[in-house]
């Protein structure tokens, strides 16, 4: 029994760990806007209705990291070798099941709502996400075909390869997924709306690009966060001038932005996208922000998040009611950026 007690000790641990890496949705851009959302409606004394579509977004897209088994993070091959019997791995299965976020939702849904059926819908919903994670990963494990991800495109210049794992990398994020929602939704109300207004094209993609927008002021965080401090030396061995690295990084992030926009009005989102970065680039070369993998990016909101979401929606209203000077101004901004934090991305490195 005690030896079935130290293992859940440890597993609450590398739970509460895990949980915390969660937490990096407070200070991501759509949890800001949304949080804004809420609290002009309660000012107003109305019931924060427009923020519940986002509500559901940001719910559905956590339900895959909540959702994870807590045994997952032992490893398979020692947990194996355990000395444990049959009815102690039974036991550990079931009490490893009071460490599961989504027990504690159910559990949640059930005391506020008095339905089960609602409690065993959500049980259900979670448990069916996370089976079709596990066999996505076994295929791709077993098969590389499986693994979208190598589908990407090689890129041509001297940067195509950098570009091509940039890419890979912001798609093991959770934001271009929130903003993919977006546009499908987007598009589908240009398909099918009866009567679809143009100007709720240019809204829809001021919110992709702030749902993407959090990843411009941690451009190096996930390679902080596996490298435990080798990125900078890997960069320094590279031939490539400060400005290049960051170019590298933009134009995947730019790339991802540009497809995720196409069903809707590109320009005003590109145009906060250009802006997001030349601001972001502060946070990416300044500061250290360690980001995990499936997760939504966490930056920072003041002064940087604030100042990406203000002024990114300005310039792209701007510009949808100006035309192309505007994102011509945007992308000489974004350039003298780059330039200058290249410079410092350089100072930084030979540091």
């Amino acid at each position: 029994m005690s030896a079935v007690v130290a293992i859940l000790k440890a597993l609450r641990r590398a739970m509460g760990r895990d949980l915390g890496t969660l937490q990096s949705i407070k200070v991501n851009n759509l949890f800001l806007f949304v949080a804004l959302l809420v609290y002009g409606a309660l000012n107003s004394g109305q019931p924060p209705k427009s923020a519940e579509p986002f509500f559901v977004l940001l719910g559905f897209l956590l339900l895959f990291p909540l959702s994870s088994d807590p045994l997952g993070k032992i490893p398979p091959a020692r947990l194996g070798l355990w000395p444990l019997t049959g009815g102690q791995r039974l036991g550990l299965r079931f009490a490893s099941l009071a460490f599961s976020p989504v027990t504690w939702i159910a559990i949640l849904i059930l005391l506020k709502t008095a339905r089960p059926l609602a409690a065993l819908a959500f049980c259900a919903l979670a448990a069916a996400i996370q089976v079709a994670a596990v066999l996505g990963q076994r295929f791709a494990m077993r098969d590389p075909h499986w693994n979208l991800l190598r589908y990407i495109p090689q890129f041509p210049g001297r940067l195509g390869g950098l570009v091509r794992k940039n890419m890979r990398e912001i798609l093991s994020l959770m934001d271009p997924y929130a903003a993919l929602l977006i546009s499908i939704g987007g598009g589908a109300y240009r398909i099918f709306g009866a009567h679809p207004d143009p100007a709720a094209f240019a809204i829809l993609g001021l919110l992709v690009a702030l749902a993407m927008s959090t990843y411009a002021q941690s451009l190096f965080g996930l390679e902080f966060a596996s490298s435990m401090g080798s990125a900078m030396t890997r960069y320094r061995l590279l031939p490539l001038a400060g400005w290049q690295i960051l170019l590298a990084k933009d134009i995947a992030f730019l790339t991802i932005l540009l497809v995720l926009l196409l069903p809707l009005r590109p320009a005003p989102g590109m145009t906060f996208g250009l802006a997001a970065l030349a601001l972001g680039h502060h946070s990416s070369v300044l500061l250290e922000l360690p980001q995990q993998r499936w997760r939504f990016t966490g930056g920072r909101l003041l002064p940087v998040g604030a100042l990406q979401a203000l002024s990114g929606v300005a310039l792209g209203f701007l510009e949808y009611q100006r035309g192309w000077v505007v994102l011509a101004a945007a992308t000489l901004g974004y350039l003298v950026s780059l330039h200058y934090y290249g410079r410092r991305w350089e100072q930084q490195a030979g540091a």
